[in-house]
Protein backbone atom coordinates (compact mmCIF):
# COMPACT_ATOMS: atom_id res chain seq x y z
CA UNK A 1 0.00 0.00 0.00
CA UNK A 2 1.39 3.58 -1.06
CA UNK A 3 2.34 5.72 1.98
CA UNK A 4 3.34 9.40 0.82
CA UNK A 5 3.15 11.81 3.98
CA UNK A 6 3.12 15.35 2.20
CA UNK A 7 5.63 17.59 2.69
CA UNK A 8 4.78 21.11 4.28
CA UNK A 9 4.04 23.95 1.12
CA UNK A 10 6.25 26.99 1.44
CA UNK A 11 5.34 28.86 4.45
CA UNK A 12 3.68 26.49 6.25
CA UNK A 13 6.49 25.68 8.83
CA UNK A 14 5.73 28.70 11.35
CA UNK A 15 8.06 26.32 13.92
CA UNK A 16 10.51 28.28 16.31
CA UNK A 17 13.77 27.49 14.74
CA UNK A 18 12.62 28.53 11.73
CA UNK A 19 11.37 32.14 13.11
CA UNK A 20 14.83 32.59 15.06
CA UNK A 21 16.73 35.56 13.39
CA UNK A 22 18.69 34.11 10.66
CA UNK A 23 22.19 35.37 9.27
CA UNK A 24 23.32 34.20 5.39
CA UNK A 25 27.00 33.85 5.12
CA UNK A 26 27.82 33.97 1.26
CA UNK A 27 31.58 33.09 0.77
CA UNK A 28 32.81 34.31 -2.28
CA UNK A 29 29.80 37.01 -2.78
CA UNK A 30 31.37 38.86 -5.51
CA UNK A 31 30.93 35.14 -7.86
CA UNK A 32 28.97 34.07 -10.62
CA UNK A 33 26.40 31.96 -8.49
CA UNK A 34 25.83 34.79 -6.54
CA UNK A 35 25.29 37.00 -9.67
CA UNK A 36 23.32 34.29 -11.66
CA UNK A 37 21.36 33.02 -8.92
CA UNK A 38 21.50 33.25 -4.97
CA UNK A 39 20.95 36.90 -5.21
CA UNK A 40 17.36 36.32 -7.24
CA UNK A 41 16.80 33.58 -4.95
CA UNK A 42 16.97 35.61 -2.12
CA UNK A 43 15.21 38.74 -3.20
CA UNK A 44 12.31 36.27 -4.24
CA UNK A 45 11.98 34.46 -1.19
CA UNK A 46 11.82 38.08 0.86
CA UNK A 47 9.44 39.56 -1.82
CA UNK A 48 7.29 36.14 -0.71
CA UNK A 49 7.46 37.34 2.91
CA UNK A 50 9.26 33.43 3.02
CA UNK A 51 12.34 34.87 4.93
CA UNK A 52 12.68 34.74 8.93
CA UNK A 53 11.12 38.25 9.99
CA UNK A 54 15.03 39.00 11.00
CA UNK A 55 17.44 38.18 8.84
CA UNK A 56 21.23 39.40 7.23
CA UNK A 57 23.25 38.52 4.42
CA UNK A 58 27.11 38.83 5.18
CA UNK A 59 29.14 38.41 2.21
CA UNK A 60 32.32 37.61 2.84
CA UNK A 61 34.87 38.20 -0.33
CA UNK A 62 38.62 39.53 -0.96
CA UNK A 63 37.15 42.56 -2.79
CA UNK A 64 38.18 45.99 -1.34
CA UNK A 65 34.56 46.47 -0.72
CA UNK A 66 31.96 47.67 2.52
CA UNK A 67 29.13 47.54 2.86
CA UNK A 68 28.00 50.64 0.75
CA UNK A 69 29.66 49.13 -2.34
CA UNK A 70 28.65 45.79 -1.90
CA UNK A 71 24.90 47.07 -2.18
CA UNK A 72 25.64 49.24 -4.98
CA UNK A 73 27.42 46.46 -6.53
CA UNK A 74 24.60 43.50 -5.78
CA UNK A 75 21.79 47.08 -6.58
CA UNK A 76 23.49 46.67 -10.61
CA UNK A 77 22.50 43.21 -10.82
CA UNK A 78 19.69 43.61 -9.61
CA UNK A 79 19.09 46.78 -12.48
CA UNK A 80 20.56 44.84 -15.27
CA UNK A 81 18.21 41.63 -15.16
CA UNK A 82 14.96 43.14 -14.40
CA UNK A 83 14.27 41.96 -11.24
CA UNK A 84 10.50 42.44 -10.45
CA UNK A 85 9.36 45.29 -7.90
CA UNK A 86 11.97 47.99 -7.51
CA UNK A 87 10.44 50.02 -4.71
CA UNK A 88 11.71 46.66 -2.80
CA UNK A 89 15.38 46.91 -4.18
CA UNK A 90 16.86 49.10 -1.34
CA UNK A 91 14.93 47.53 1.67
CA UNK A 92 16.17 44.48 0.75
CA UNK A 93 19.55 45.16 0.28
CA UNK A 94 19.58 47.32 3.66
CA UNK A 95 19.95 43.66 4.94
CA UNK A 96 23.45 43.10 3.38
CA UNK A 97 26.96 43.89 4.91
CA UNK A 98 30.38 43.41 4.14
CA UNK A 99 33.51 41.56 5.70
CA UNK A 100 36.71 41.59 3.34
CA UNK A 101 39.11 38.33 4.24
CA UNK A 102 40.82 35.55 2.20
CA UNK A 103 38.91 32.92 3.11
CA UNK A 104 41.71 30.47 2.78
CA UNK A 105 43.46 32.34 5.47
CA UNK A 106 42.27 31.08 8.98
CA UNK A 107 43.00 34.60 10.71
CA UNK A 108 40.05 36.39 8.28
CA UNK A 109 37.58 34.31 10.13
CA UNK A 110 38.51 36.19 12.60
CA UNK A 111 37.13 39.28 11.94
CA UNK A 112 34.00 37.34 10.69
CA UNK A 113 33.28 35.76 13.85
CA UNK A 114 33.46 39.13 15.77
CA UNK A 115 31.08 40.57 13.45
CA UNK A 116 28.93 37.35 13.59
CA UNK A 117 29.10 37.90 17.24
CA UNK A 118 28.19 41.49 17.75
CA UNK A 119 25.25 41.04 15.55
CA UNK A 120 24.25 38.38 18.56
CA UNK A 121 24.64 40.15 20.59
CA UNK A 122 22.51 43.60 19.67
CA UNK A 123 19.85 40.21 18.65
CA UNK A 124 20.16 39.15 22.37
CA UNK A 125 19.41 35.59 21.22
CA UNK A 126 22.21 33.08 19.17
CA UNK A 127 21.48 33.49 15.37
CA UNK A 128 20.80 30.64 13.31
CA UNK A 129 23.98 30.36 10.80
CA UNK A 130 24.39 29.60 6.71
CA UNK A 131 27.49 29.19 5.26
CA UNK A 132 27.04 28.99 1.78
CA UNK A 133 30.32 28.21 -0.53
CA UNK A 134 29.59 30.05 -4.03
CA UNK A 135 33.34 29.71 -4.35
CA UNK A 136 35.24 27.02 -7.10
CA UNK A 137 35.25 23.76 -5.85
CA UNK A 138 38.73 23.61 -5.30
CA UNK A 139 38.51 26.04 -2.43
CA UNK A 140 35.99 23.71 -0.35
CA UNK A 141 39.08 21.93 1.83
CA UNK A 142 40.77 24.99 3.16
CA UNK A 143 37.18 26.50 3.80
CA UNK A 144 35.28 23.66 5.67
CA UNK A 145 38.75 23.34 7.71
CA UNK A 146 39.06 27.18 8.52
CA UNK A 147 35.02 27.02 9.36
CA UNK A 148 35.25 24.86 11.66
CA UNK A 149 38.37 25.91 13.31
CA UNK A 150 36.83 29.33 13.95
CA UNK A 151 33.85 27.64 15.93
CA UNK A 152 32.04 29.31 13.51
CA UNK A 153 29.76 26.34 12.42
CA UNK A 154 29.37 25.05 16.30
CA UNK A 155 25.50 25.37 17.17
CA UNK A 156 24.75 27.10 20.53
CA UNK A 157 22.47 24.57 21.21
CA UNK A 158 20.02 21.85 20.03
CA UNK A 159 17.06 24.54 20.61
CA UNK A 160 18.93 27.57 19.54
CA UNK A 161 21.02 28.52 16.70
CA UNK A 162 21.54 25.98 14.06
CA UNK A 163 24.39 26.28 11.44
CA UNK A 164 24.72 24.37 7.95
CA UNK A 165 26.79 24.25 5.28
CA UNK A 166 26.30 24.60 2.06
CA UNK A 167 28.54 23.34 -0.93
CA UNK A 168 27.64 22.92 -4.96
CA UNK A 169 28.26 20.03 -7.29
CA UNK A 170 31.21 18.47 -8.32
CA UNK A 171 31.89 16.99 -5.13
CA UNK A 172 35.23 16.20 -6.25
CA UNK A 173 36.62 15.12 -9.40
CA UNK A 174 37.14 11.08 -9.17
CA UNK A 175 36.02 8.84 -6.29
CA UNK A 176 39.48 9.25 -4.39
CA UNK A 177 38.89 13.53 -3.85
CA UNK A 178 35.02 12.87 -3.80
CA UNK A 179 35.70 9.96 -0.39
CA UNK A 180 38.61 12.29 0.79
CA UNK A 181 35.93 15.42 0.79
CA UNK A 182 33.69 13.76 2.48
CA UNK A 183 35.66 12.20 5.10
CA UNK A 184 36.76 15.78 5.72
CA UNK A 185 33.07 16.82 6.00
CA UNK A 186 32.41 14.06 8.34
CA UNK A 187 34.90 14.75 10.43
CA UNK A 188 34.01 18.42 11.19
CA UNK A 189 30.16 18.48 10.95
CA UNK A 190 27.44 16.64 11.50
CA UNK A 191 25.67 15.05 8.53
CA UNK A 192 22.50 17.41 9.35
CA UNK A 193 24.34 20.34 8.98
CA UNK A 194 25.68 19.26 5.76
CA UNK A 195 24.10 20.12 1.85
CA UNK A 196 25.25 19.09 -1.22
CA UNK A 197 23.64 21.12 -3.78
CA UNK A 198 22.77 19.60 -7.57
CA UNK A 199 20.38 22.07 -8.40
CA UNK A 200 18.23 19.41 -10.99
CA UNK A 201 17.05 18.19 -7.57
CA UNK A 202 15.12 21.48 -6.86
CA UNK A 203 13.64 21.80 -10.33
CA UNK A 204 9.53 21.79 -10.37
CA UNK A 205 9.72 19.01 -12.64
CA UNK A 206 12.33 16.99 -11.00
CA UNK A 207 10.59 17.62 -7.69
CA UNK A 208 7.35 15.78 -9.76
CA UNK A 209 8.64 12.75 -10.61
CA UNK A 210 8.24 10.67 -7.18
CA UNK A 211 4.98 12.39 -6.60
CA UNK A 212 3.52 11.51 -10.69
CA UNK A 213 5.01 7.62 -10.13
CA UNK A 214 3.74 6.55 -6.79
CA UNK A 215 0.65 8.33 -6.43
CA UNK A 216 -0.93 7.43 -9.54
CA UNK A 217 -2.11 3.55 -9.65
CA UNK A 218 -2.28 2.80 -13.18
CA UNK A 219 1.51 3.06 -13.53
CA UNK A 220 2.49 1.39 -10.49
CA UNK A 221 1.95 -2.28 -11.89
CA UNK A 222 3.48 -1.73 -15.49
CA UNK A 223 6.95 -0.09 -13.78
CA UNK A 224 9.06 -2.98 -14.33
CA UNK A 225 11.67 -5.30 -16.52
CA UNK A 226 7.96 -7.42 -17.61
CA UNK A 227 6.42 -3.93 -19.10
CA UNK A 228 9.36 -1.53 -19.39
CA UNK A 229 11.76 -2.30 -22.85
CA UNK A 230 14.36 0.77 -21.74
CA UNK A 231 15.01 3.89 -19.91
CA UNK A 232 16.92 7.18 -22.16
CA UNK A 233 17.78 9.93 -20.35
CA UNK A 234 19.01 12.77 -22.32
CA UNK A 235 20.32 15.82 -21.65
CA UNK A 236 20.93 17.69 -25.16
CA UNK A 237 22.62 21.68 -25.70
CA UNK A 238 22.14 23.77 -28.44
CA UNK A 239 25.24 25.66 -27.33
CA UNK A 240 28.68 24.76 -27.11
CA UNK A 241 31.54 25.25 -24.87
CA UNK A 242 30.67 29.25 -24.64
CA UNK A 243 33.98 29.90 -24.41
CA UNK A 244 34.70 28.02 -21.33
CA UNK A 245 37.70 25.85 -22.75
CA UNK A 246 40.03 25.95 -19.98
CA UNK A 247 37.25 25.06 -17.64
CA UNK A 248 35.34 22.26 -20.12
CA UNK A 249 38.77 20.98 -21.58
CA UNK A 250 39.28 19.65 -17.82
CA UNK A 251 35.87 18.33 -17.25
CA UNK A 252 34.34 17.10 -20.31
CA UNK A 253 30.10 15.90 -20.74
CA UNK A 254 30.40 12.69 -18.37
CA UNK A 255 31.76 14.66 -15.47
CA UNK A 256 29.99 18.37 -16.15
CA UNK A 257 26.39 16.87 -16.13
CA UNK A 258 26.44 12.89 -16.29
CA UNK A 259 27.72 12.15 -12.92
CA UNK A 260 25.78 14.10 -11.10
CA UNK A 261 22.12 15.66 -12.76
CA UNK A 262 21.67 12.22 -15.45
CA UNK A 263 22.43 9.69 -12.69
CA UNK A 264 20.05 11.64 -9.90
CA UNK A 265 17.19 11.48 -12.82
CA UNK A 266 17.86 8.11 -13.64
CA UNK A 267 17.67 6.87 -9.73
CA UNK A 268 14.60 8.59 -9.42
CA UNK A 269 13.00 6.85 -12.14
CA UNK A 270 14.10 3.53 -10.91
CA UNK A 271 14.78 3.70 -7.39
CA UNK A 272 12.01 1.70 -5.28
CA UNK A 273 8.83 3.09 -3.34
CA UNK A 274 9.95 5.02 -0.27
CA UNK A 275 6.89 4.69 1.48
CA UNK A 276 7.18 7.90 2.85
CA UNK A 277 7.70 11.14 2.18
CA UNK A 278 11.04 12.15 4.09
CA UNK A 279 14.02 12.60 3.67
CA UNK A 280 15.55 9.82 5.45
CA UNK A 281 13.22 7.51 3.18
CA UNK A 282 13.92 8.91 -0.01
CA UNK A 283 17.31 9.47 0.29
CA UNK A 284 18.09 5.80 1.21
CA UNK A 285 16.22 4.28 -2.14
CA UNK A 286 17.69 6.73 -4.26
CA UNK A 287 21.30 6.11 -2.87
CA UNK A 288 20.20 1.76 -3.65
CA UNK A 289 19.16 2.63 -7.18
CA UNK A 290 22.54 4.26 -7.94
CA UNK A 291 24.24 1.52 -6.08
CA UNK A 292 22.62 -0.87 -8.06
CA UNK A 293 24.24 0.10 -11.44
CA UNK A 294 26.53 -2.38 -12.84
CA UNK A 295 30.28 -1.71 -12.43
CA UNK A 296 31.90 -1.95 -16.27
CA UNK A 297 34.99 -3.93 -16.73
CA UNK A 298 37.11 -2.30 -19.80
CA UNK A 299 35.20 -4.51 -22.23
CA UNK A 300 31.52 -3.72 -21.29
CA UNK A 301 32.79 0.09 -21.51
CA UNK A 302 33.89 -0.48 -25.40
CA UNK A 303 30.61 -2.22 -26.53
CA UNK A 304 28.53 -0.04 -24.15
CA UNK A 305 29.77 2.93 -24.65
CA UNK A 306 29.92 6.01 -27.31
CA UNK A 307 32.37 9.68 -27.30
CA UNK A 308 32.64 12.36 -29.81
CA UNK A 309 34.00 15.90 -30.03
CA UNK A 310 32.20 18.25 -32.17
CA UNK A 311 34.26 19.14 -35.21
CA UNK A 312 36.52 21.99 -34.25
CA UNK A 313 36.59 21.88 -30.22
CA UNK A 314 40.23 21.62 -30.41
CA UNK A 315 40.58 25.18 -32.19
CA UNK A 316 38.62 26.60 -28.87
CA UNK A 317 40.37 28.87 -26.57
CA UNK A 318 42.19 27.04 -23.48
CA UNK A 319 41.97 23.34 -25.33
CA UNK A 320 44.37 21.42 -26.20
CA UNK A 321 45.45 20.26 -29.12
CA UNK A 322 45.67 16.92 -28.10
CA UNK A 323 42.72 16.77 -26.09
CA UNK A 324 40.57 13.49 -25.32
CA UNK A 325 38.12 15.29 -23.82
CA UNK A 326 34.09 14.32 -24.98
CA UNK A 327 31.58 16.98 -25.66
CA UNK A 328 28.95 14.16 -26.70
CA UNK A 329 28.74 10.54 -25.09
CA UNK A 330 25.92 7.45 -25.02
CA UNK A 331 25.89 5.29 -22.14
CA UNK A 332 24.37 2.15 -21.69
CA UNK A 333 23.95 1.22 -18.13
CA UNK A 334 21.96 -2.11 -16.31
CA UNK A 335 21.26 -2.15 -12.73
CA UNK A 336 20.70 -5.05 -10.35
CA UNK A 337 17.53 -3.53 -8.93
CA UNK A 338 14.98 -6.93 -9.70
CA UNK A 339 12.23 -4.54 -11.07
CA UNK A 340 14.77 -3.56 -13.91
CA UNK A 341 17.60 -6.51 -14.01
CA UNK A 342 18.04 -6.33 -18.19
CA UNK A 343 16.48 -3.33 -18.66
CA UNK A 344 18.87 -0.57 -20.67
CA UNK A 345 19.17 2.24 -19.05
CA UNK A 346 20.24 5.05 -21.78
CA UNK A 347 22.08 8.18 -20.21
CA UNK A 348 23.08 10.36 -23.74
CA UNK A 349 24.35 14.18 -23.46
CA UNK A 350 26.23 16.42 -25.60
CA UNK A 351 27.10 19.55 -26.76
CA UNK A 352 26.26 21.26 -29.97
CA UNK A 353 23.41 19.19 -30.86
CA UNK A 354 20.32 19.92 -33.22
CA UNK A 355 18.09 21.20 -29.87
CA UNK A 356 17.64 21.60 -26.20
CA UNK A 357 16.49 18.96 -24.74
CA UNK A 358 16.10 17.82 -21.38
CA UNK A 359 13.94 14.52 -20.96
CA UNK A 360 13.90 10.72 -20.21
CA UNK A 361 11.73 8.60 -22.28
CA UNK A 362 10.62 5.17 -21.07
CA UNK A 363 9.22 2.69 -23.56
CA UNK A 364 7.35 -0.23 -22.78
CA UNK A 365 7.66 -3.63 -24.56
CA UNK A 366 5.31 -4.90 -27.56
CA UNK A 367 1.85 -5.72 -26.70
CA UNK A 368 2.08 -9.39 -26.14
CA UNK A 369 -1.23 -10.08 -27.84
CA UNK A 370 -1.76 -7.63 -29.94
CA UNK A 371 -4.81 -7.71 -31.57
CA UNK A 372 -4.58 -5.84 -34.62
CA UNK A 373 -1.19 -4.58 -36.91
CA UNK A 374 0.43 -1.35 -35.98
CA UNK A 375 2.79 0.17 -38.29
CA UNK A 376 6.71 0.22 -38.08
CA UNK A 377 6.43 -1.62 -34.71
CA UNK A 378 5.28 1.73 -32.62
CA UNK A 379 5.35 1.24 -29.13
CA UNK A 380 3.89 2.75 -25.95
CA UNK A 381 6.05 5.56 -24.82
CA UNK A 382 6.36 7.99 -21.85
CA UNK A 383 8.11 11.35 -21.90
CA UNK A 384 8.71 13.52 -18.57
CA UNK A 385 9.97 16.76 -20.46
CA UNK A 386 12.48 19.24 -17.76
CA UNK A 387 13.71 21.19 -20.81
CA UNK A 388 12.77 23.89 -22.30
CA UNK A 389 9.18 22.36 -22.04
CA UNK A 390 7.45 21.32 -18.68
CA UNK A 391 5.52 18.36 -19.56
CA UNK A 392 4.35 15.03 -19.10
CA UNK A 393 3.02 13.27 -22.44
CA UNK A 394 2.34 9.58 -22.83
CA UNK A 395 2.05 7.84 -26.54
CA UNK A 396 -1.08 5.14 -27.12
CA UNK A 397 -2.85 3.83 -29.26
CA UNK A 398 -5.98 4.42 -31.20
CA UNK A 399 -8.48 3.97 -34.11
CA UNK A 400 -8.85 6.03 -36.94
CA UNK A 401 -12.35 7.20 -38.22
CA UNK A 402 -14.20 5.02 -40.99
CA UNK A 403 -14.85 1.76 -41.94
CA UNK A 404 -11.28 -0.06 -41.83
CA UNK A 405 -9.89 -1.06 -38.70
CA UNK A 406 -6.82 1.19 -38.48
CA UNK A 407 -4.56 2.34 -35.98
CA UNK A 408 -2.87 5.67 -35.01
CA UNK A 409 -0.63 6.83 -32.63
CA UNK A 410 -1.99 9.52 -30.27
CA UNK A 411 -0.44 11.66 -27.63
CA UNK A 412 -1.78 12.18 -23.74
CA UNK A 413 -0.29 15.51 -22.08
CA UNK A 414 0.12 17.53 -19.24
CA UNK A 415 1.70 20.82 -19.25
CA UNK A 416 2.76 22.42 -16.49
CA UNK A 417 2.82 25.98 -17.56
CA UNK A 418 -0.72 26.05 -19.06
CA UNK A 419 -2.20 23.95 -15.88
CA UNK A 420 -1.21 26.88 -13.57
CA UNK A 421 -0.60 30.33 -13.29
CA UNK A 422 2.90 31.35 -13.67
CA UNK A 423 3.27 33.06 -9.82
CA UNK A 424 3.20 29.53 -8.41
CA UNK A 425 6.50 28.32 -9.75
CA UNK A 426 9.79 28.51 -7.72
CA UNK A 427 12.74 29.06 -8.74
CA UNK A 428 15.52 26.08 -7.93
CA UNK A 429 17.70 28.16 -6.05
CA UNK A 430 15.03 29.55 -3.98
CA UNK A 431 13.61 26.20 -3.36
CA UNK A 432 16.70 25.17 -2.51
CA UNK A 433 17.55 27.78 0.26
CA UNK A 434 14.14 27.64 1.24
CA UNK A 435 14.43 24.14 2.18
CA UNK A 436 17.94 24.69 3.49
CA UNK A 437 16.30 27.47 6.21
CA UNK A 438 13.93 24.53 7.09
CA UNK A 439 16.23 21.97 7.36
CA UNK A 440 14.58 19.35 4.98
CA UNK A 441 17.09 17.53 3.42
CA UNK A 442 15.34 15.77 0.73
CA UNK A 443 16.38 17.45 -2.68
CA UNK A 444 19.79 17.74 -1.45
CA UNK A 445 22.44 14.66 -2.18
CA UNK A 446 23.82 12.20 0.04
CA UNK A 447 27.23 11.13 0.39
CA UNK A 448 26.22 7.74 -0.56
CA UNK A 449 24.46 8.56 -3.72
CA UNK A 450 27.92 10.61 -5.02
CA UNK A 451 30.28 7.84 -4.21
CA UNK A 452 27.54 5.35 -6.21
CA UNK A 453 27.89 8.00 -8.78
CA UNK A 454 31.73 7.67 -8.86
CA UNK A 455 31.96 4.32 -8.70
CA UNK A 456 29.95 4.03 -11.50
CA UNK A 457 31.84 6.12 -13.77
CA UNK A 458 35.20 6.07 -12.83
CA UNK A 459 35.63 2.65 -14.66
CA UNK A 460 34.37 4.59 -18.09
CA UNK A 461 36.51 7.27 -18.23
CA UNK A 462 39.72 5.24 -17.14
CA UNK A 463 38.93 3.31 -20.34
CA UNK A 464 38.37 6.51 -22.35
CA UNK A 465 41.22 8.49 -21.28
CA UNK A 466 44.40 6.06 -20.42
CA UNK A 467 43.13 3.08 -22.99
CA UNK A 468 41.33 5.07 -25.47
CA UNK A 469 38.49 2.67 -25.77
CA UNK A 470 36.50 2.85 -27.57
CA UNK A 471 37.81 5.54 -29.80
CA UNK A 472 36.70 8.94 -29.94
CA UNK A 473 34.40 9.71 -32.88
CA UNK A 474 33.71 13.14 -34.18
CA UNK A 475 30.26 14.86 -35.20
CA UNK A 476 29.02 18.45 -37.20
CA UNK A 477 28.54 20.87 -34.99
CA UNK A 478 24.54 22.62 -35.34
Amino acid sequence: MLCIIRRHMPGEIPTSKFELPTVFVILGVTGDLVKKKILRALYHLYRKNRLPKKFLVYGFSRREFDDQMLKNYLLEIMKNNNFKEPAKYDLFLNAFHYVKGDFLQIDAYSELAKTLGNVDGEWKICSNKLFYLAVPPSAYSSIITNLHNSGLTVPCSPEEGWTRVILEKPFGTDLKTAIDLDTQLGKLFKEEQIYRVDHYLAKETVKNILVFRFSNTFLTPAWNKKYIEKIEVKLLEKIDIAGRGAFYDKVGALRDVGQNHMLQLLGLFIMDNPNKFTAEDIKKKRSEALASLQIMKEEEVVVNTSRAQYEGYKSEKGVFDNSKTETWFRIEARSNLPDFEGVPLVLESGKSRECDKTEVVVTFRETPLCLYEIENEQKNTFHYHIRPDEKITMKFFAKKPGYKTEIAEHELGFDYKKAYSKDLFVDDYESLLFDIIHGDQTIFVSTKEILSEWRFIEPILKSWYENNKPEMKSYLKF
